[in-house]
């Protein structure tokens, strides 16, 4: 069953508005009438009602009929057609009308039930029209932006490969004609030293092509996500393992701090993201300073904080934290270099489980980043045997240990 047209005529003479009635109820046109005897009542009724189509009278007292128009189309939301009424022939007048977004411009001598009936309908269907083309312009140009964007990241991931993998592989190319001669020379003590810089310089390497592959395959939703129980003691257990040595070597103390908690994640997701973030708080942090893995239960779920006793960050480092055209790639405390993609990963493994990765960060005091995720219920944690003392709580690690 078709819906009414529902029409909202606007004029201030009681006779004219007669006349649009009888014009209407003669056109077989199916409708909702509703009249208003000035501009201010018909804006107050176009606020409050939804229609289809207005009959604006051009010459009203008191109120501009532009500036009327101009509120009658903007409403946010709606897709009336706006016919104007005029006891005036002005073909100049019309055209401005027109251009100012009414769809028809009638004589009100002119009007008869029929023109009125299709001046209506025509009226309607161009406005709809109208509104699937803004419609399509708007996805149009979400779809130029995004694939703008798109356009961008892959340039800076081309100057991040071109720029970032250059400095290691010199240092590779460097190192190993210094450790042709040393071996040559036999000086055991610069084929150490040298060795070892290829190895920091592989590792370098290496840690940039993780991070781009799996930056990109997220990128490429080609990562696939199947949720379930996560016990959060094991995976920390896990991360300050894999840390330990780097820490050591800084004299930073790691500690997990996960209550035995479970939730509901990706379990190698949310390994690489404790991961990378103890990882970046480790290069951030002075000697003698403590990087924590805490989880704490919260309203909506577990709450998964990793924080650091470091440099900390100033607000404006914080506001580009996390945009790929403004890398955030400082050195750490050792002179330690980064691709400024760990933290981008970690906030698109963070979504993809559900949560959100906020940070919290003050300058020479240390930084806090945290995601919350759903809790599994006591029941399902039982279910894993979870045995909260199977983990150790805290790693010391102290230096040449």
């Amino acid at each position: 069953m078709a819906t009414p047209t529902r029409i909202l005529l606007i004029d201030d003479d009681a006779v004219d508005r007669t006349a649009v009635r009888r014009a209407l109820a003669k056109s077989g046109l199916d409708h909702v009438l509703t009249e208003a005897s000035g501009g201010e009542e018909g804006l107050r009724l176009a606020g409050s009602s939804a229609f289809d189509c207005v009959l604006l009278d051009y010459r009203l007292p008191g109120i501009d009929t532009f500036a009327l128009l101009d509120a009658l189309l903007s409403a946010e939301g709606e897709a009336r057609a706006v016919l104007m009424l005029t006891g005036e022939a002005d073909q100049d007048l019309a055209a401005r009308l027109m251009r100012a977004g009414a769809l028809d411009y009638l004589a009100k001598a002119e009007v008869t039930p029929s023109g009125l009936a299709r001046a209506i309908r025509y009226a309607g269907a161009r406005r709809a029209f109208q509104a699937e083309l803004a419609a399509a312009r708007r996805e149009a140009e979400a779809k130029s932006l995004e694939l703008d964007t798109l356009n961008r990241q892959k340039s800076l991931l081309f100057s991040i490969i071109a720029h970032d993998l250059r400095n290691p592989f010199q240092g590779l190319l460097g190192l190993s004609e210094v450790l042709g001669k040393a071996v040559v020379e036999r000086d055991h003590a610069s084929i150490e030293r040298r060795a070892r810089g290829i190895h920091d310089a592989a590792s370098q390497a290496y840690a940039l092509l993780d991070s781009l592959f799996a930056w990109a395959s997220a990128q490429m939703d080609t990562l696939t996500v199947t949720l379930g129980p996560v016990e959060l003691d094991a995976v920390a257990a896990e991360v300050m393992q894999a840390a330990g040595e780097q820490a050591s070597d800084k004299g930073l103390t790691l500690r997990a701090e996960t209550c035995g908690l479970c939730v509901v994640g990706q379990r190698d997701m949310l390994a690489t993201v404790l991961r990378n973030l103890v990882s970046n708080a480790i290069k951030f942090t002075l000697p003698g300073g403590a990087i924590t893995v805490a989880a704490a239960g919260v309203a909506g779920g577990v709450e998964i904080t990793v924080s650091d006793t470091g440099l900390g960050m100033s607000p404006g480092k914080l506001d580009d934290l996390f945009r790929l055209d403004r890398r955030v790639t400082t050195n750490g405390t050792a002179g330690e270099r980064g691709s400024g993609l760990g933290l981008l990963l970690c906030r698109d493994l963070v979504e993809r489980q559900g949560g959100r990765l906020d940070v919290r960060s003050v300058l020479k005091r240390g930084t806090n980043f945290g995601f919350v995720l759903p809790r599994v219920s006591d029941g399902a944690d039982g279910a894993l045997g979870r045995d909260p003392g199977a983990y150790p709580s805290e790693i010391k690690a102290e230096p040449g240990k």
